[in-house]
């Protein structure tokens, strides 16, 4: 074979870029004389040129542009109407937009450009416009494109309805790689397209629950749990089955509790996985909690903290030393917090590190430490071990115990920044946990800076708002009076795609701040409760949880529903 114009006009384009230099474009034009395979095949595959360097080369050659990513493309279901999965992995081509008069698709390298062209221009009937994109972006595009359509679940599931459930080990190997499923058992398939389901949704639990002739699936969205699927009851054990291999369980063990890990890949994220499997009357339940290691990192501006609590609260973490606390329920955002305030803090300049169970997301110049009980490393001990590691800011997941709090306040007493969380109702009640905890009152006053209450509520879904009539009796149980009522803006969600039909998109947190003061930490040293601490704080201005609810809800950032739901233990 001779070089021909062609692969001398891709060459220069390799070399322009710097891909090449003269000597290594004189090699393969000697091997292009003697060797059969297209010039861009033997660049890609004969060189050390990487995929992603030489097909910006090929695009500009062949008078197409680049895509580098593909991570938000999903393409319109209209496509796989008239395009088959498997033939568009094959041919490597996604549609990433399709309109009346135009169709834009990303091709992969190797695939037959003129060929393509002329098919989708005869299948669409419209203008075609090509871009080159990686193959492997090509292809998780199509795994997340298909995922989203609706009868794939629903296929799924009804290829379970009729399959064999006496599965053999070979058939739930394990298997994270989404791309492998269209070749796998059904049961392999509908659990981990359950769990790319949630994470599409975001949710944070799936929960298989036994019913009657039904073995149930929900999934627990914005904190609210939803009926996703009811499979039939055939299917319970290959399904926990399943479950207990991805978690390294013993499949064998039905009476006792168990529990596990996993780790997937879902569109370029990385998605750990926390398993539990525990007997009950109708046989075996699982949970999966679901943790997206590549989720956004929020700043403290963005939690939900009006401008009161946020000039109240963001001087108190450049403080030198002592206790901040945040307290509420657990799935209440208190170690999202923790994370925005610890991200607000200049690491470069301070020595921080924390103790997490489990470790929620990766944070620039921390050192961060999984909390690992069959090894002894607990709260309580990593604590001791990390103030000999000259700390400058510590962050305790959870005090749990005496041990652990009592280490705490002493590492706080010996200068060092500390954070942690605690599980009560309300700010006022961790002072009261504390003591009950064994911790002298008079540490209690010397270290602690403030308590930070939080929960989550749902926010009004932005695509189907519209206005909201509110009862006199839920102003009544809000606070709100009639004058404030009347330059409110209440608002709900009346349901559509974009939410899931629930009229709710996200979450948002609802605060109430204590700060340790003068009086206060007389209060604390004579043992006061809990609801004098309260009264106390309420007359210095101190905002309450529901209170807090009640402005989101005039500003139409959530529902008085919902702020009435999230704050049903308050006392005001």
């Amino acid at each position: 074979m001779t070089e021909s114009k062609e692969q001398f006009g891709l060459l220069e384009a390799i070399r322009r870029r710097g891909l090449l230099s003269e000597e290594g474009a004189s090699q393969l034009r000697e091997r292009m004389a003697d060797d059969w395979r297209p010039a861009a095949d033997l660049l890609l595959h004969g060189s050390s040129i990487a995929e992603q360097e030489l097909l910006p080369a090929l695009a500009e050659y062949l008078g197409v542009q680049f895509t580098e990513s593909l991570s938000h493309v999903v393409a319109p279901e209209a496509f796989f109407d008239r395009v088959p999965l498997e033939y568009a992995r094959r041919a490597g081509i996604v549609a990433t937009s399709l309109s009346d008069d135009r169709l834009e698709v990303a091709v992969a390298f190797g695939a037959d450009l003129p060929a393509l062209v002329s098919e989708l221009t005869q299948l669409f009937g419209r203008e075609l416009v090509c871009r080159l994109a990686l193959r492997r972006q090509i292809e998780d595009a199509l795994d997340r494109s298909v995922r989203q359509r609706p009868e794939y679940l629903e296929n799924a599931a009804g290829e379970l309805e009729q399959g064999e459930f006496a599965e053999s080990m070979a058939q739930v190997e394990r298997v994270t790689d989404f791309g492998e499923l269209m070749r796998k058992a059904p049961v392999i398939k509908l659990v981990s397209l359950l769990i790319a389901q949630a994470v599409r949704t975001g949710s944070t639990d799936i929960h298989f629950q036994p019913m009657g002739e039904f073995l149930r699936v929900r999934f627990r969205t914005d904190g609210i749990l939803h009926d996703a699927l009811d499979l039939p009851r055939s299917s319970q054990d290959a399904i926990i089955s399943r479950i207990k291999v991805l978690g390294k369980m013993d499949i064998a063990e039905r009476r006792a509790p168990q529990d596990g890990r996993a780790s997937f890949r879902y569109a370029d994220r990385e998605i750990d996985v926390r398993m539990s499997v525990i007997p009950a009357s109708g046989g075996e339940r699982a949970v999966l909690r679901l943790l997206d290691k590549h989720g956004k990192l929020l700043a403290l501006e963005q939690l939900g903290l009006d401008q009161q609590n946020l000039a109240a609260f963001e001087p108190l973490i450049h403080y030198p030393h002592g206790m901040i606390l945040v307290t509420g329920p657990t799935g209440s955002g208190k170690t999202t917090t923790l994370y925005a305030a610890l991200n607000k803090i200049d690491s470069a300049q301070l020595n921080v590190i924390t103790v997490e169970d489990p470790v929620e997301y990766k944070l620039p110049g921390v050192s961060q430490i999984q909390v690992l009980p069959s090894k002894n490393v607990t709260f309580g001990s990593m604590l001791r071990s990390i103030v000999r590691q000259d700390p400058d800011i510590i962050m305790i997941g959870e005090i749990r115990d005496a041990q652990t709090a009592s280490a705490a306040v002493q590492s706080a007493l010996t200068g060092h920044l500390m954070f942690s969380t605690l599980h009560t109702n309300d700010a006022p009640g961790a002072i009261t946990r504390l003591l009950d905890l064994g911790v002298e009152p008079f540490l209690i006053s010397s270290v602690l800076l403030a308590v930070l209450g939080q929960r989550l509520v749902r926010r009004v879904c932005p695509f189907c708002a519209v206005a909201d009539e509110v009862s006199p009796s839920q102003l009544r149980l809000l606070g709100i009076t009639e004058r404030q009522a009347a330059g409110a803006r209440f608002r709900k969600g009346t349901g559509c795609d974009n939410c899931f039909g629930t009229g709710y998109r996200g979450r948002i947190g609802i605060f109430e701040l204590l700060p340790v003061n003068d009086r206060t930490r007389q209060l604390i040293n004579r043992r006061a409760s809990s609801a004098e601490i309260r009264r106390i704080a309420l007359e210095e201005g101190m905002r309450t949880l529901r209170a807090d609810g009640a402005l989101k809800a005039m500003a139409g950032v959530t529902t008085v529903e919902e702020a009435l739901r999230v704050t049903q233990r308050e006392g005001a």
